[in-house]
């Protein structure tokens, strides 16, 4: 048996999670497998995503996703790690805000 539930005209405010020391944005370009894949990044560069091991089974990524990257110290130019993936409505949101860069905004 399903319960109805009255929709009252409220806002609902969701904290989204925005870019901290050392992290960026990125766009998942294509999926490697692995829990690799490869993104264009905010500052121009395309660089292999990790998925580390904490996140692997409860991050899934697919192509053209909205993604927060923190590079690597030693190889930076080319390799990252997967720090947050965003969900559409908070894809949105970013973009109303203009917080995405332009080259990124594929949507």
């Amino acid at each position: 048996m399903k319960k109805s539930i009255k929709q009252s005209n409220t806002t609902i405010y969701v904290k989204t999670r925005l870019p901290r020391r050392g992290e960026q944005f990125g766009v998942v370009i294509e999926m490697s497998g692995g829990s690799r894949m490869r993104a264009m990044c905010q500052d121009g560069n395309t660089r292999m995503v990790r998925i580390g091991g904490k996140l692997k089974k409860r991050m899934w990524c697919r192509e053209n996703d909205l993604i927060l990257i923190r590079p690597w110290i030693v190889q930076g130019d080319t390799k990252s790690d997967l720090v947050y993936r965003y969900l559409p409505n908070e894809r949105k949101t970013l973009a109303r805000r203009k917080l995405i860069p332009e080259d990124l905004n594929i949507w």
